[in-house]
């Protein structure tokens, strides 16, 4: 479906910046829990949750590569598969803030785009905040990577960071992982 072409005296790119700060927050929230629900109900035994039960190295191998992937496919169904097919161009977060992601020629987002967006700008070159980036990290202990996990964390930290205020000097607020998958966020 096309949406009406934009102009920029009709884009709120302020308004558009909260509206995606706070979907991003309900987003990053909702992968957050989803994802340590077998630790929460199972893994943890009697114990109360401490914050060492969340480290996948803690674990043995196989239930520490189970839960990793597990996390990893919660980011891959809530950020890819979800916009793609349920609800066309939004997350959770974004259906209640009440925007969308859609291609720059005003169409909505394909698989490909999402995969483009999601994996590749989002998990692959930001890597900041998106929980698939996150257990992607999480993983390399477990393959004796260890050394690794530090210095991944701080360059996708930077790089979020960066591309963040690179969308802040961009006249649709388009991150990074915009630019790769040529997509605009808009109000719904």
């Amino acid at each position: 479906m096309a949406h009406k072409k934009l102009t920029m005296n009709k884009y709120d790119v302020i308004e558009i910046r909260m509206r995606r700060f706070f979907a991003m927050v309900i987003d990053w929230y909702l992968t957050n829990m989803l994802a340590v629900i077998p630790i929460t109900f199972y893994f943890r035994g009697d114990d109360y949750l401490q914050p060492y039960m969340f480290e996948l190295n803690e674990y043995s191998f196989q239930i520490g590569l189970l839960l990793g992937v597990y996390a990893i496919i919660i980011g891959i169904i809530y950020y890819v598969i979800i916009p793609s097919f349920v609800w066309k161009g939004q997350t959770l977060g974004k259906k209640l803030c009440k925007i969308q992601v859609i291609d720059q020629d005003t169409h909505d987002v394909t698989l490909l785009t999402m995969i483009k967006r999601e994996l590749f700008g989002a998990v692959i070159l930001e890597g900041g905040i998106v929980i698939t980036a996150t257990y992607l990290r999480k993983l390399l202990p477990l393959f004796g990577l260890v050394h690794f996990v530090t210095p991944l964390k701080y360059i996708a930290y930077a790089l979020t960071i960066i591309s963040i205020g690179y969308a802040y000097f961009q006249p649709m607020s388009q991150a990074f992982h915009d630019k790769i998958a040529n997509t605009l966020v808009i109000k719904k």
